[in-house]
């Protein structure tokens, strides 16, 4: 016996009611136990794609090798008014002693790629219960294929997808007006330019960076189900990781957050984090923080950025100074969030922790991307020392 599926909703009465009504026609003619052949497909990719990776495949089979209605669902059913007027030995006999053990299910392997009038699985049972099954088999695929498709091109979006000017959308400019004093490219005119991966080696550059995706969609998920189905989905789609804790814990896959713009929001003062240390990693004692992240932003000449921003920035380098990794668009992008993270790092650097990137999550982000790494690449040169980065993006912006 296979695991319950994991959504308790997930049952005979997940159905729609013209499946039930059916049946008992099929039931009331005598061909309920007449063998059928069904094809679960679909007529167009999504996305406007070329493809579809098909998932859901482990809920579908722990589904019907549980299929029972209970008493309770029987009970139901013979008080709805549509089926008031059926004969008692449809719940009796029928209802109450159907399952799944003459159905047949051929489906290709979950997480293939599939394509339009390909049947995803086919399903050979009598027509009573193979109506039945129908519509909690089309839920149990449709959206987990959704979800797994638009992560896994995201994922060959991020993999080596550039922008074209055949792609419709806008190309990304670099202009001195746009950037920090002496971070970007000079020259009066906006010029269009790719990825920066581009100039720096293409496919290439891309294979040794290995990028990796991250869901963190559950705040804006259709409820608590639709969040962790899509974790689990975007997770057979490709993504790396998932913000969401429980589908850490149930299904095994690696967690991964940062912080939140309130947590930048809730430092005002750079007095909040005077005498905040940690262990230097080339030693055994312990550092405060603070002056050496002043001595950079003194160094860089960017004493006007957000003191509350950077004071949030050190209280969570202190706190995780192994995985920092910020989120830099509360204020001001370019002349704040990212200088601040520049001066916190380099300070990490010096006390011998690596720095993991940041984080964007509004804005153009195409843009501010762009302009992030060409900052990055800059700092690297001077100081000799490598900088990632990591941001929210849709294939499309990717």
């Amino acid at each position: 016996m296979m695991d319950p599926p994991t959504n308790s909703l997930v049952g005979p009465l997940l159905t729609d009611l013209y499946q039930i009504t059916m049946a008992y026609a099929y039931w009331r003619t005598g061909q309920h136990s007449k063998r059928a052949h069904f094809e679960l497909f679909f007529r167009k990719n999504p996305f406007g794609g070329s493809y579809t990776i098909f998932a859901g495949l482990d809920e579908v089979l722990k589904f019907l090798s549980g299929f029972k209605f209970t008493a309770e669902d029987i009970e139901y059913l013979r008080k709805t008014p549509q089926l008031g007027h059926c004969e008692p030995a449809f719940f009796d006999d029928y209802l109450a002693n159907l399952d799944c053990s003459d159905v047949v299910v051929s489906a290709m392997k979950e997480g293939s790629m599939a394509f339009p009038r390909v049947p995803l699985l086919t399903v050979t049972a009598p027509l009573g219960i193979g109506n039945l099954i129908e519509t909690t088999l089309l839920t149990l695929v449709n959206y987990p294929s959704l979800v797994a498709t638009n992560a896994s091109r995201m994922v060959v979006a991020a993999r080596g997808q550039f922008w074209e000017e055949s792609s419709g959308s806008s190309a990304p400019v670099s202009d001195k007006r746009n950037l920090p004093s002496g971070d970007g490219t000079a020259g009066s005119k906006q010029m269009p330019r790719k990825s920066m991966q581009v100039a720096e080696g293409g496919q290439a550059d891309l294979a040794r960076r290995k990028p990796k995706c991250v869901e963190f969609g559950l705040r804006r998920a259709q409820g608590p189900d639709g969040g962790f189905s899509a974790s689990k989905y975007s997770h057979i789609g490709g993504f790396h990781a998932t913000s969401n804790v429980l589908a850490g814990k149930l299904l095994g896959i690696p967690i991964a957050g940062t912080h939140a713009h309130s947590f930048v929001q809730s430092y005002t003062s750079l007095e909040l984090v005077k005498g905040s240390k940690l262990k230097n990693a080339k030693g055994d004692e312990m550092v405060e923080l603070l002056p050496l992240v002043l001595a950079y932003r003194d160094e860089m000449g960017w004493n006007d950025t957000n003191d509350g921003e950077l004071a949030a920035f050190v209280g969570y380098a202190t706190a995780f100074p192994g995985s920092f990794l910020c989120l830099v668009d509360t204020y001001d992008t370019l002349r704040s969030g990212l200088r601040n993270f520049v001066c916190v790092s380099l300070a990490l650097d010096d006390l011998g922790y690596v720095p993991r990137g940041i984080r964007l999550d509004s804005g153009d982000l195409s843009f501010l991307s762009l302009e992030c790494e060409c900052v990055f690449h800059k700092m690297a040169d001077q100081h000799d020392r490598p900088f990632s980065m990591t941001w929210t993006l849709s294939p499309a912006t990717i």
